[in-house]
């Protein structure tokens, strides 16, 4: 009876033991800053009680500036059930630009859900989304997710100022997987699995002005520290053959202009 606990206390041990060995921990590349801009154009019509239409354009740039990094075209229908609380879906279509030219187009659906609160001349806003994106390139699922599922949570405050027609804000974003691929020793012998981690942080200021009833502007700086893994495994043997995280520190500038129809 005593051999047979100390022989199951021994396998439980060597069983732990080599579930530690088997973690695999990234190499960490330098951290890289980068300075982007975007500048979008959109337009709002709410065809019906509570029940909007939108679509719009965004340019963005990346390399401190330097070059297109993408454009994206997007359409979407908001509904507000109740005042303060309102859900939503959209559309868009992303077309990337590397050094390559014009990478492969990808799409992406968003589905969201928001809730407003007001509390004198102050809003609180709090935005769950669940983002969607397709890739129209083939891809090992080891080493990218295809589509890529992602949770955004955002949170905002803003303050009506009095007597202008600025309204100021500040806003705190995560970013969080669902559905990352997690890493192995070999793809070939060890089953497919999940992995999820927060893979943004984003803090941001700006300010929203009234040009009239039907125009608004919106005026930000964006904070972005991204959190990504480079995997790479052996195409024929499916070993791994490099794992880093990559780091990296984005300060957006932006511009949006939207009409309301």
């Amino acid at each position: 009876m005593i051999k047979r606990v100390i022989s199951t206390i021994a396998l439980l041990f060597t069983l732990c033991t080599l579930s530690a060995q088997q973690t695999i921990e990234p190499g960490v590349r330098p951290t890289t800053n980068d300075f982007r801009g975007r500048v979008e154009g959109a337009f709002e019509w709410e065809f019906a009680k509570n029940l909007s239409l939108e679509a719009g354009v965004q340019l963005r740039l990346n390399n401190d500036f330097s070059t297109v990094d993408r454009i994206q075209t997007s359409v979407g229908l908001n509904y507000e059930p109740i005042k303060f609380f309102n859900f939503g879906a959209d559309y868009i279509l992303i077309n990337g630009y590397d050094t390559k030219g014009w990478d492969r187009p990808r799409h992406r659906v968003n589905v969201n859900a928001e809730g407003v609160v007001k509390a004198g001349r102050f809003e609180f806003s709090l935005r769950e989304r669940v983002q969607t994106t397709f890739r129209t390139d083939s891809v090992n699922r080891y080493e990218k997710m295809n589509p890529e599922i992602m949770l955004r949570s955002k949170l905002t405050v803003s303050y009506s100022i009095r007597h202008t027609r600025w309204t100021p804000y500040l806003m705190f974003e995560l970013n969080n997987t669902l559905n990352a691929p997690k890493v192995v020793s070999n793809f070939k012998t060890e089953p497919y699995s999940f992995d999820n981690y927060i893979s943004r942080y984003r803090v941001g200021v700006g300010a929203k002005f009234k040009v009239s009833k039907k125009h608004r502007l919106d005026f930000y700086y964006y904070l972005d520290y991204n959190r990504s893994y480079d995997i790479g495994y052996k195409a024929n043997k499916g070993s791994l053959k490099e794992y880093f995280q990559e780091n990296e520190y984005r300060h957006i500038f932006g511009i949006s202009y939207k009409f309301k129809l």
